[in-house]
């Protein structure tokens, strides 16, 4: 099961996730951060508070599970880097 990511810099990338229909409803947020930081972020120091995932306009939760966002295989996620400071 795969997603379509774009990066802030604006590359993206198809990321396999998961085997099954059974493993997507037991996904997190924060394990789909993981493996976003993994592929897009290699080297850099982004903490999980400061990269935050769009879909559909609105800001995932870490603790929540993917299917409660109704995110689905080939959904497509944004992602978007918090800089400290910011208002």
């Amino acid at each position: 099961m795969g997603f379509q990511v774009h990066s802030p810099t604006g590359e993206e990338k198809i990321i396999d996730l998961c085997d099954n229909e059974e493993q997507m409803k037991k996904t997190t947020v924060l394990q789909l951060k993981q493996i976003i930081k993994k592929t897009f972020m290699t080297g850099m120091y982004i903490g999980h508070d400061n990269l935050q995932l769009i879909f559909g306009g609105k800001n995932l939760e870490e603790g929540a599970l993917l299917v409660s966002h109704n995110i689905k295989h080939m959904s497509t996620i944004q992602t978007a880097i918090q800089l400290p400071g910011g208002v």
